[in-house]
């Protein structure tokens, strides 16, 4: 079985191989998950209000920073449904998938599969005791929302690294 990589393609790509099944749901599911951005648990944890007693600074952040961090999440959600829509099958034995998307995409994977994580924990009301169980119910939405939390964190800390490459570069 290949494992999990994320490497540059060449000096303008990003290819990420030996997506396991698992992951590769997750990753189909993300655009899905994105869209609930705007419910209002998600929404508070994504959008937090930057003061506990300044309501017009409050107010303010609302109007004026909400907006564009909004547009940047959803920009960077369009990217990424973009780029897996270059998803292939790797091995039919495995059922493992790859997929190259452009380097100047990198930043917006890990903002997107970042949010996607915030936004999978507070709608299912996931803690950090929750993130360390073993054994999962897949059958039960919050433990299967654990399990694609944990697997997109696994890929989001391979962007991150790749990310941190030689002078921003990624290696």
């Amino acid at each position: 079985m290949n494992p999990l990589r994320v490497s540059a393609a060449d000096e303008k790509h990003i290819r990420i191989t030996g997506i396991p099944p698992v992951l590769v749901f997750c990753l189909r599911d993300l655009p899905h998950i994105l869209e609930k951005r705007d419910q209002p648990d998600a929404h508070s944890r994504l959008f937090p209000a930057p003061t506990r007693n300044d309501m017009k600074a409050n107010h303010d952040w609302e109007q004026l920073i909400v907006p564009e961090l909004r547009h940047l999440f959803v920009t960077s959600g369009e990217t990424v449904a973009r780029d897996l829509a270059k998803l292939e099958e790797e091995s039919m034995e495995t059922h493992s998938c790859c997929v190259t998307f452009a380097a100047v995409h990198l930043n917006a994977w890990i903002s997107a599969i970042n949010e996607a994580r915030l936004i999978l924990g507070e709608l299912n009301s996931v803690t950090e005791q929750d993130m360390n169980q073993e054994d999962l119910d897949l059958d039960d939405p919050k433990q299967f929302a654990i399990l694609k939390i944990g697997a997109l964190g696994w890929l989001l800390q391979l962007l991150v690294t790749v990310a941190g490459g030689p002078a921003g570069e990624p290696r």
